[in-house]
């Protein structure tokens, strides 16, 4: 182990023997931490603070500390932390509440410098989230979504797997996987080539994601979701829907959005 001499730790953790914690640093009773993590200085991990393997804390990060909500009252709750995942220098994580329990960064995630990441809120595993964004609770952030600096979301919005959000923007919707999201006020800007291709789907993919989200425009929800809903059926009421994990992505997204779609109008599209 190497701790600094000036880092305080509470004497019932039980610490990996490859542990690394810089000077001034914090950890609380309650807190779990797996082999390869690095701790920076100036660090604080509160109670309930779960660190997977190889995590890096850099200067400065608080972890765990209570929700910034009214209707906490102190229940026991906690923040989890992927292998492999970077928080960049001064982020800060609210520990859950009630309503989930935990608050979530997945594995192999890079959350850069003075990011803000709400109570109840799940950063999917490979999310890179840029210097500055800002999330309110229960903000939903699909795998591999890249959010770039400076932008804020909306309580309770979920970004799709493999979206690209520009800088500097205010999301209020949510927004579609493999899409991307510009401009004051936010818009739909399109496909996500690169996102897809980075998830590991084919290239054919994004004609027919582009088909879909324009019937999804058209129709509506409901009719999308009775749409994928055939997708495993049998018989010729079967609908071809490409890579059927693609397919669950989308199920599982339209279902569970609540914000209202980021789409563009069906007309012209």
């Amino acid at each position: 182990m190497n701790i600094h001499p000036t880092a305080i730790l509470h004497p019932s953790l039980d610490l990996p023997p490859d542990l690394e914690v810089g000077p001034y640093s914090i950890l609380e009773e309650g807190v779990d931490l797996a082999s390869g993590v690095r701790i920076g200085p100036f660090c604080h991990l509160y109670a309930g603070a779960s660190l997977g393997i190889g995590v890096r804390l850099e200067d400065g990060v608080i972890l765990g500390n209570a929700p910034q909500d009214l209707k906490y009252r102190g229940e026991k709750t906690g923040v989890r932390v992927g292998k492999g995942t970077q928080l960049r220098e001064y982020v800060t994580v609210n520990r859950g509440t009630a309503a989930s329990g935990r608050t979530v960064i997945g594995s192999d995630c890079l959350i850069m410098a003075y990011t803000h990441v709400a109570h109840d809120c799940e950063v999917g595993d490979q999310a890179i989230v840029a210097n500055g964004v800002q999330m309110g609770g229960h903000v939903h952030i699909g795998k591999a979504a890249v959010i770039s600096g400076m932008t804020g979301i909306h309580q309770f919005v979920r970004i799709g797997a493999g979206a690209f959000i520009g800088g500097g923007l205010r999301v209020d919707k949510d927004v579609l996987p493999f899409t991307k999201a510009m401009g004051d006020p936010l818009r739909f800007a399109g496909m996500n080539e690169v996102g897809l291709a980075r998830s590991g789907f084919a290239a054919g993919s994004g004609a027919f994601l582009k088909a879909f989200y324009r019937d999804l425009a058209r129709d509506g929800k409901a009719a999308a979701l009775d749409r994928l809903a055939l997708a495993g059926s049998e018989g010729p009421e079967k609908v071809s829907m490409g890579d059927p994990a693609l397919a669950s992505i989308l199920s599982v997204f339209l279902g569970e959005q609540r914000r209202g779609l980021l789409l563009r109008p069906a007309t012209g599209s």
